[in-house]
């Protein structure tokens, strides 16, 4: 299987789990404003991770057979974005979502990105 379908695999599974969790913390616990913000926070992380391993095939294949120099982005702009709108969501209604949880839940995508990366270059190397 490819090592970029198995790793996209991974992190939609790992983060599914985690918002499960924190959908069922949200109901058993008082601090839904602070819950409801690490899950905007996680479903922004998702989104661009998702987002930046889409973006990464045409960048491989335009580097490998297009003329050094000329290569497409991954679209850094639109991720900045996509957390400046969670932001503003959040502090559109504070009263629902707290926007200091947010940041919370902004790297765990990319840390469970990392984490299935360094597990799957061990197993290949052993």
């Amino acid at each position: 299987m490819d090592t970029v379908k198995t790793i996209r695999k991974r992190v939609v599974s790992l983060t599914t789990g985690l918002l499960t969790l924190l959908l069922i913390i949200w109901f058993m616990t008082p601090h839904q404003r602070i819950v409801a913000g690490v899950f905007l926070g996680l479903c922004v992380s998702l989104y661009n991770v998702l987002n930046l391993l889409w973006k990464m095939k045409p960048v491989k294949e335009s580097a490998v057979y297009l003329k050094p120099g000329r290569y497409r982005g991954v679209g850094i702009i639109h991720r900045y974005l996509m957390v400046a709108l969670a932001i503003i969501i959040a502090v559109k209604f504070p009263e629902w979502i707290d926007p200091r949880a947010i940041v919370a839940g902004l790297p765990v995508c990319y840390i469970f990105l990392y984490c299935t990366q360094f597990i799957q270059v061990i197993r290949s190397s052993s």
